[in-house]
C-alpha cells in the first residue's frame, strides 16, 4: 500500500507538470497555517482549530484585492487521519471570487521510539470556485468589442495533493495545485493561456533553545515548471508560557511568537526580491491570534502602504495519545 501512494506521488511530480487549469486567489500567508499550501497538514497535529483570516492587500489604492476566509482542521479521533479546509471570498476590483476547499489527510507510522517518531502524511483536496466578473460599472465611453457590460459568471473546480515526511521535529513535504484541466469558460483561452500545475516543495525544522524558547525556520520553493519560480524563507521564534501540559512531550497553553518572512522571485534569467513580511501572534488557552504586514520591495509599493492580514481563531485540544498499533503516542503538539 504504502509503495503504491509513493508511485501516485511521483507520478503527479512527472505528468501533472503538463496539465493545466485556471489560477485561484492564493492565500501565500501560510506561515498562519502550512495546510494553506499542502493538504497532507490537514489533521496531522493533536488539535482542532478554527480560524477566520483577512487580508487587505496594498492599501491606499484604488479597488485593491481584499480576501477573507474561515478554515478549520480536525484530526479523525481513532484514526490515522485528518480533516480541514476553508470557505474564502476575494476581491478584486470587477473580479471576484468566491469558493470552498475541503482536504483530508491519512498517515502511516515509519518507525516510533519513545518521543522519536518517522511518518508519512499523504493529503488530498478538492476545490469548487465561483468566479464572478461584473463589467456593469465598465466605461461605455470606450469602445471594446469583448465587454458587453454585464455580469459573468463562472464555475471552476479543481484538486491538490501533497506529502510531507517527518521525522522528530523536522518535515520535508511537496505539493501540487491545480490538477484538474479545467479552464475558467470566461476567457478565450487563446489570448489567456490557462495556469500549469504548480509544485510546492517545503522544510522545516524545530529547535528547542531551552525549556521553553523555540526557532522555526522553514523555506519553500514554487514552480511551475515554465519560468514561474519563487523562494520563501520563514523563521519564526516562540516564547512559550502558561501551565505545562504533559504528554510524551510538554506543551504549553500560552505562547507569543514573532516571525519574518522573506520572498524572492527565481524566474528564468530574473532574480528580484518581491517583499519582506514581518509577523506577530500569541495564543492564550484556547484564543489566538495573529497579525502580519507584507512590505513589497517591488516598484508598486511606491504607490500603496503595504498589506495587512489579521487571523482570530481557537483551538481544543485533544487525545492526549494516539494508540497507533502497539505505540501509545501523540501526534504533532506543533504546527510548525
Amino acid at each position: 500500500m504504502l509503495r503504491r501512494f509513493i508511485a501516485f506521488f511521483i507520478l503527479i511530480g512527472v505528468f501533472g507538470t503538463y496539465a493545466q487549469a485556471q489560477n485561484i486567489p492564493v492565500h501565500e500567508q501560510y506561515m498562519f497555517d502550512f495546510m494553506l499550501v499542502n493538504p497532507a497538514f490537514a489533521g496531522i497535529s493533536e488539535i482542532t482549530s478554527i480560524k477566520a483570516v483577512h487580508r487587505e492587500q496594498w492599501v491606499g489604492m484604488d479597488d485593491s484585492p481584499s480576501t477573507s476566509f474561515l478554515m478549520f482542521k480536525h484530526r479523525l479521533k481513532g484514526r490515522a487521519g485528518g480533516i480541514g479546509g476553508y470557505i474564502y471570498s476575494d476581491r478584486n476590483g470587477p473580479n471576484s471570487y468566491n469558493g470552498a476547499q475541503i482536504s483530508w489527510s491519512w498517515q502511516v507510522l515509519l518507525s516510533v521510539k519513545r518521543q522519536n517518531k518517522m511518518m508519512l502524511s499523504f493529503g488530498m483536496s478538492f476545490r469548487g470556485l465561483l468566479h464572478s466578473l461584473d463589467e456593469t460599472k465598465f466605461d461605455r465611453d470606450m469602445y471594446d468589442p469583448i465587454v458587453d457590460y454585464n455580469r459573468k459568471n463562472t464555475f471552476v473546480p479543481n484538486a491538490n495533493a501533497g506529502l510531507i515526511f517527518s521525522y522528530k521535529q523536522h518535515f520535508l513535504g511537496a505539493s501540487f495545485e491545480n490538477l484538474i484541466p479545467w479552464s475558467d469558460r470566461m476567457y478565450n483561452i487563446t489570448y489567456e493561456p490557462n495556469n500549469h500545475v504548480i509544485m510546492n516543495v517545503h522544510t522545516g525544522h524545530i529547535l528547542n533553545i531551552k525549556s521553553k524558547f523555540q526557532l522555526r525556520p522553514s523555506a519553500l520553493v514554487k514552480t511551475n515548471f515554465h519560468g514561474l519560480n519563487q523562494l520563501d524563507l520563514n523563521i519564526k521564534f516562540h516564547i512559550m508560557g502558561g501551565k505545562d501540559v504533559r504528554s510524551v512531550y510538554i506543551r504549553h497553553n500560552n505562547e507569543v511568537w514573532l516571525g519574518l518572512s522573506y520572498r524572492q522571485t527565481l524566474d528564468w534569467m530574473h532574480s528580484a526580491p518581491l517583499s519582506l513580511s514581518p509577523a506577530i501572534g500569541f495564543s492564550y488557552h484556547a484564543f489566538t491570534f495573529m497579525y502580519l504586514y507584507d512590505l513589497g520591495l517591488t516598484s508598486l509599493q511606491l504607490y500603496n502602504s503595504g498589506s495587512h492580514q489579521i487571523s482570530i481563531g481557537i483551538k481544543f485540544w485533544h487525545d492526549k495519545y494516539y494508540n497507533w498499533d502497539k505505540h501509545l503516542i501523540p501526534s504533532f503538539n506543533d504546527d510548525f
